[in-house]
């Protein structure tokens, strides 16, 4: 089965889209969607997501959140890129380019990047890298405490750096690195930029 090609998180070829849309029509339909309400149609332009259709409706039931997206999803067409798992294309003025980058690379670079932050306990920073669920559950200052009281927290990190080391699944919206048992460090795709979703 093809794989879709993703813009941050929205999907090119849903039900209510054709595959021959531009990726910049696309997102505005999902931003004027959301500005005038209309969630289920909104909703029909992403990948469904990690949480579903329920958490999204929650998550855009308030005006002021939907404007918010609406206004950052606008603010974010010129820089669209276009991925799958071999191939990522960017936007480059009125045309497309391929990125000359391994897909990998890119989840990869998000990792070190929380895991540099944690070692050097620059929390701000870790804190910005988590996925939106996390974020809404820590602030920096909690994020600080539970590293430091958490005996196994270290381990986690370690664990997490070794991972930068295997291959890497990027798929629809994610990137996990194998931890093997069943575990895996889980990043996900939001607003073009992947994010820590889970260390194992």
């Amino acid at each position: 089965m093809k794989r879709p090609i993703l813009i941050g998180s929205l999907l090119l070829a849903p039900a209510c889209a054709t595959p021959s849309r531009e990726p910049v029509s696309v997102a505005e339909s999902y931003a004027r969607a959301l500005d005038e309400g209309r969630l289920q149609d909104a909703y029909a332009l992403t990948t469904d997501g990690p949480e579903g259709e329920a958490a999204f409706l929650e998550r855009y039931s308030a005006a002021a959140a939907r404007k918010e997206r609406a206004a950052a999803v606008r603010a974010g067409t010129a820089a669209l890129e276009a991925r799958a798992p071999s191939l990522t294309l960017a936007q480059s003025g009125e045309n497309w380019r391929v990125v000359e980058a391994r897909p990998a690379d890119v989840p990869r670079a998000a990792l070190r990047r929380f895991l540099d932050a944690s070692d050097a306990k620059d929390w701000k920073t870790a804190y910005g890298l988590l996925a939106a669920p996390l974020r809404a559950r820590y602030t920096p200052e909690r994020l600080k405490e539970d590293f430091e009281r958490e005996p196994l927290a270290k381990e986690r990190l370690r664990r997490a750096r070794l991972a930068l080391n295997t291959h890497v699944r990027v798929g629809a919206g994610e990137a996990v690195f194998p931890l093997g048992d069943e575990r895996a460090v889980l990043l996900v795709l939001e607003d073009g930029e992947y994010r820590v979703s889970a260390l194992e």
